[in-house]
């Protein structure tokens, strides 16, 4: 079914724009991957035509862009650059994070049912590292995710790691 172009408001007609749609569309998946930005595209189309001649790039140039993305998530999150850190994948966070959380013999980590491999494997190996258990929620007919979260945590749990969306 085609969307009628009048009954959608200005802002998101203006954000639409934004995107490379077809006006037919509506993407939902973002858990995964998400449709991204014109600007982003572009950002990234220069970045791999600068690793065409990585010898034009300068020593300043390798760590600018990263300084100005942490300084402006900082912003966004009402913080400063220093609290923000980059990191290439969600797995090397996830690993960082098991690392340093304490987790003893027969505590939990709760984790989602069906969660992405990369929230879990880190998880795993802390769970047999120190004796911990691992255990995957699920709901019940009629149960929100909240819902199974709040009826899994107790006073054995260590960790709750879970995603922003599910």
């Amino acid at each position: 079914m085609k969307l009628n172009e009048s009954v959608l408001p200005a802002a998101t007609e203006a954000a639409r724009t934004l995107f490379d749609l077809p006006y037919d569309v509506t993407y939902l998946n973002c858990a995964n991957m998400a449709p991204q930005l014109r600007s982003v595209t572009e950002a990234g189309f220069k970045a791999v035509r600068a690793k065409q001649m990585p010898w034009t790039i300068t020593a300043p140039e390798w760590f600018s862009g990263a300084e100005e993305l942490r300084a402006l998530a900082g912003k966004v999150l009402g913080t400063t650059a220093d609290a923000v850190a980059l990191i290439p994948s969600v797995s090397y966070g996830i690993a960082i994070a098991a690392a340093n959380l304490p987790v003893s013999v027969g505590q939990r980590i709760v984790l989602l049912d069906q969660e992405f491999p990369s929230n879990v494997y880190a998880w795993r190996e802390l769970a047999r590292k120190n004796g911990g258990r691992l255990v995957h929620i699920q709901r019940r007919n009629g149960m929100t995710w909240t819902d199974a979260l709040e009826e899994a945590i107790d006073r054995e749990t260590a960790i709750v790691a879970v995603p922003q969306c599910h």
